[in-house]
This record gives C-alpha cells, sequence and structure tokens, in this order.
C-alpha cells in the first residue's frame, strides 16, 4: 500500500489525523506544519524527543563563554524566552512562508532599538516591508509586557518575579538568546525554516494560535 500524500512510497505508519496510512518520510516532513497532529501520536511524541535534542545541540554550538551566557539567561527568563519562541512557533502556522531569515531581521531590528535605548536615546527601527514590521511589533509587544507587567482587575501585579519588571539589559539578552539560535540554523544551512519549523512542531497543538504564556518544551 503507498502513501496517501505523496503517493510514491510505501505507507508504514498509520496516521490518526489523516484516518490513513503514510509513509515515514511525509509523517517527518509533513507533521504539525501540513498535518494537524493530535498530541497522543506516537510518532509526534518520539519526533518531539530528537527535536528537543536537536534544541540542545544548537544551544550548545557557540564558544563556553557564549554557552554559559544561553544557560544562564534561559535559567533567569524562561518565561519570556518560552513566550517569544511560542509566539514565532504560532507565527510559523499562521504565515507558512515565515524564514528564519525574516525572525533574523526582525530581531536584529529590535535588538538595535533597545540598545539604542540602553545608551540613553530613544528611537525606534523599523522596517519598511510589511510581514517583516509586523512580526518586530510583535515580538516587541510581548517584551514591553514584562518590562511594564499589567494588573488585573483587583490591582496586582501579573508577572511574579523581583520588582516583576524585565530589566533593560535582560530584553536584549533574551533577544540575543533567540538571535544566536537563529543564527546556529541558518549556519547549518539545512533548510530555511529550520528554527521556525522546529520551534512549531514542539509546540502543543492544544494552545496552537492563542494564549499569552508559551507551553514550549525548553530545556
Amino acid at each position: 500500500m503507498k502513501c496517501v500524500l505523496c503517493e510514491q512510497r510505501k505507507a508504514k505508519r498509520q496516521c490518526p489525523a489523516i484516518g490513513n496510512s503514510i509513509c515515514a518520510q511525509c509523517c517527518g516532513e509533513k507533521r504539525v506544519l501540513e498535518i494537524n497532529c493530535p498530541e497522543d501520536c506516537e510518532y509526534l511524541q518520539a519526533g518531539r524527543t530528537h527535536e528537543i535534542q536537536d534544541y540542545l545541540r544548537h544551544m550548545h554550538s557557540g564558544t563556553p563563554v557564549t554557552q554559559e551566557k544561553h544557560h544562564r539567561v534561559l535559567d533567569a527568563h524562561q518565561n519570556v524566552i518560552a513566550h517569544l519562541e511560542g509566539t514565532l512557533a504560532e507565527e510559523r502556522l499562521r504565515a507558512k512562508r515565515l524564514t528564519d531569515k525574516e525572525v533574523a531581521e526582525a530581531l536584529d531590528l529590535l535588538i538595535d532599538t533597545y540598545r539604542t535605548e540602553d545608551r540613553g536615546v530613544l528611537y525606534e527601527k523599523s522596517s519598511s516591508n510589511l510581514s517583516l514590521e509586523m512580526l518586530r511589533k510583535e515580538l516587541r509587544n510581548i517584551i514591553e509586557h514584562y518590562r511594564n507587567p499589567g494588573k488585573d482587575k483587583e490591582g496586582k501585579v501579573l508577572i511574579a518575579g523581583e520588582d516583576n519588571r524585565l530589566p533593560l539589559k535582560s530584553a536584549i539578552e533574551c533577544l540575543q538568546f533567540i538571535r544566536d539560535m537563529v543564527a546556529s540554523h541558518i549556519e547549518a544551512q539545512t533548510s530555511p525554516t529550520s528554527y521556525v519549523n522546529l520551534l512549531a512542531r514542539l509546540i502543543p497543538r492544544k494552545r496552537n494560535l492563542g494564549g499569552l504564556q508559551s507551553s514550549i518544551l525548553i530545556p
């Protein structure tokens, strides 16, 4: 029996999302991105185990100094990084053409803006590319949410932590952490969407295209 998706290779896996048999290659390449995989699918879970290791490999790809910095930033601000990466995963599912290069460009604009602010100058750098500018603004809104946390109806601050605010330098470090991850994927030259695909496959489908806090699995 041939795969119902490619109609070329032998179907060896029963896909619960499609309700039919598909080949291992289509399962690996299309899961989550093109197939609405249920969370309890054994192949999805096995794939995520591999992808978490891939995430770690890229995180450890820099110099010892860079690796130490990555661990420090992740330990201190995992919620911020998870929120940013979760948003990138959602955007990959919404905008099928989103590439790692576009993510890198949006991050560069934000990092430049915040580094300029750190020098005492308020100047927001933007892009003339509409889709890129929308992504930049979305990521900026997340950072600003943590820099200036809102309050609930009772006046309680929504984000816990030391003085409940993300310092400017920490915001830059969180953005640089993700920028380094993107750079590692771009340098590997495996795919123009390697990083965003990885994030999209790690995000649980139950939250899919909504929600504030990310449930993405960050080690």
